[in-house]
């Protein structure tokens, strides 16, 4: 595809100019739309986002070297182990630990700054899949996180890549990933008024997103990830991440409902 455009010379990676503008696109439509339902001020929004980009990038990286490490003990004898480490720091990310980075990321700014969490998390939260959705066409670009070869409909055939196998049909795994992810956007934006002033949609998310995951996972073809008890590290990490969304879900659920039936003379 397109690893990387060149301005005056300068080559710059075409990932990441997709994911900064990802970032700023979700980043505005959480501080002109969704910060006014969770009366929070729009440049605290702004700030906590720098503090989540920060925690995403982290947790993003280290997760991928932690999902190598069977490739790094395995290789550090031939390649050189600091030769491996520069390649993994050279490497890809893992969204499941950018997603634990940034949440803690906006903890951190909430906690020293002593604004609401919960606000500010559900402000963010809706525009994740939208922000990961636009991410993905830059993984398209790059290479990364390609599918298994298929020779099927929409097979995209990469000529050029520094990551995925060129000359090889492949499933269009960023395609539909990034498909996935705005349709997931869109039930939350659409359920979002709904579920005001509740974890539900952090619930929600959590719910749907690992379903996409887990399912889309059979058709990666980066198995460099790691495969435990035949199912990959992004897999488990599903698993639990719905059952955790579950249980948010059904605990907001209950505890509405339990407000709902108090009497007005308790509540006062």
């Amino acid at each position: 595809m397109l690893p990387s455009i060149n301005v005056f010379g300068l080559e710059i990676p075409t990932y990441g100019i997709i994911i900064f503008i990802g970032i700023c696109i979700g980043g505005i439509i959480a501080i002109q739309y969704f910060s006014k339902f969770n009366n929070i001020k729009k440049e605290d929004v702004f700030y906590a986002i720098l503090y989540a980009v920060v925690g995403l990038g982290v947790g993003a990286k280290l997760l991928y070297i932690l999902t190598n490490i069977p490739f790094i003990i395995e290789n550090s004898a031939t390649l050189g182990f600091w030769n491996i480490i520069g390649q993994m720091f050279r490497g890809g990310f893992v969204f499941y630990g950018g997603l634990i980075g940034g949440i803690l990321g906006v903890f951190i700014y909430a906690k020293q700054f002593k604004i609401s969490f919960k606000s500010l998390l559900l402000t963010l939260i809706p525009v994740v899949p939208l922000i990961h959705s636009i991410g993905r066409i830059g993984c398209l670009c790059a290479g990364c996180c390609y599918g298994m070869p298929y020779d099927g409909f929409g097979a995209i055939i990469f000529d050029h890549s520094p990551i995925a196998p060129n000359g090889v049909p492949l499933f269009p795994m960023q395609i539909v990933e990034a498909i996935c992810n705005f349709v997931v956007f869109i039930i939350l934006l659409l359920t979002y008024k709904r579920f005001l002033g509740t974890y539900k949609t952090v619930g929600l998310y959590l719910i749907l997103y690992s379903i996409v995951r887990f399912t889309l996972e059979f058709f990666r073809g980066d198995l460099i990830r790691g495969i435990y008890f035949s199912l990959s590290t992004s897999q488990w990490i599903s698993i639990a991440l719905f059952i955790i969304g579950i249980v948010i879900f059904v605990y907001e659920h209950k505890n509405n409902l339990n407000k709902r039936d108090t009497p007005k003379s308790l509540k006062t």
